[in-house]
């Protein structure tokens, strides 16, 4: 399910918020203070035209909902006429109004379900899950080309995935839906193999970063702008697929090309700070997400 390092040059995805609007106020989400947006699928064509070179798969989705894109039809179709393929991540509660748009749509190769947006306060939306699992179930039958990623991230150890009622409750229902228990996860592994392209991704509880009075440090290592850059949509290009607020802000596609943005100075002084293991942005340096990675950077 993973790709390989990107090739020189290269991005394993780009991430393209089609829209920061969602129909949900979740407790583990950082939301914006940026003024809702939803990116014209005009626009749209104009930013897939220069992401194409740059990778051959897009995630739309930074913060929002994109099954809420009123073009969504249009966006997939403007995908599958580049030949790039679309990761989406949604939190499922308009799955059943998009379903056969979702199934037919050949662009699509990853659908992400965030399985820790169905709490709602000490209950458990189980509509929405049921219609998880039914999509889940028809995709297998359908498209079994199609990956479909059930996140849950919402664990407080990865030895214990059913830690909580709420987590043994969601993996109770995956394994009456598919007929079999989850396995347990292997050893330094986050993703585990369900039936067929059906993945539970497991990961302890998700905190966005951007506390800036974490304790900062000088030293670590992010995959911004090796593996991935992130576009808003407002056109602003981050170099990384977190910056939710876009505080790290190295152009607008509305106003430069997206290659003269990733080859300008400071995108250039992030990058080869983060292969020798520095962090340069004042942001990186009280980011606490970036410290989950492991740095292969020369000391």
């Amino acid at each position: 399910m993973n790709q390989g390092p990107a090739a020189p040059g290269h991005f394993q995805r780009v991430y393209v918020e089609i829209t920061n609007r969602c129909n949900l106020r979740c407790d583990f989400c950082a939301g914006t203070s940026r003024p809702p947006a939803t990116m014209d699928p005009a626009f749209f064509a104009r930013v897939l035209a220069q992401v194409a070179p740059l990778t051959s798969q897009v995630c739309l989705h930074v913060l929002g909902e994109p099954l809420l894109h009123p073009k969504l039809s249009t966006i997939l179709d403007q995908c599958a006429t580049a030949e790039v393929a679309v990761n989406l991540t949604t939190n499922a509660t308009l799955l059943r109004a998009h379903a056969e748009l979702l199934l037919r749509t050949p662009a699509l190769r990853q659908l992400n379900f965030s399985l820790q947006s169905l709490r709602r306060g000490d209950n458990l939306d189980e509509d929405t899950l049921d219609a998880i699992l039914e999509f889940s179930l028809s995709a297998a039958r359908m498209r079994p080309e199609l990956y479909i990623n059930l996140r849950l991230w919402t664990l407080d150890s990865l030895q214990s995935p059913s830690d909580s009622r709420f987590n043994a409750h969601v993996l109770g229902r995956i394994a009456t839906a598919l007929g079999t228990a989850p396995p347990p996860l292997p050893k330094g592994r986050k993703s585990v193999k369900l039936c067929g392209r059906i993945y539970l991704h497991a990961d302890t509880v998700f905190a966005w970063p951007g506390d800036m009075t974490t304790p900062e440090r000088a030293r670590g290592f992010c995959h911004g702008l090796s593996t991935h850059c992130a576009i808003l949509a407002d056109g602003t290009v981050c170099p990384c697929c977190l910056d939710a607020d876009g505080r790290i802000a190295l152009g607008n596609l509305h106003d430069t090309g997206l290659a003269e943005i990733l080859a300008s100075a400071r995108a250039k002084a992030m990058a080869a700070g983060f292969a020798a293991g520095r962090l340069v942005e004042e942001v990186c340096r009280h980011c606490t997400y970036c410290r989950r990675f492991k740095s292969g950077a020369k000391r």
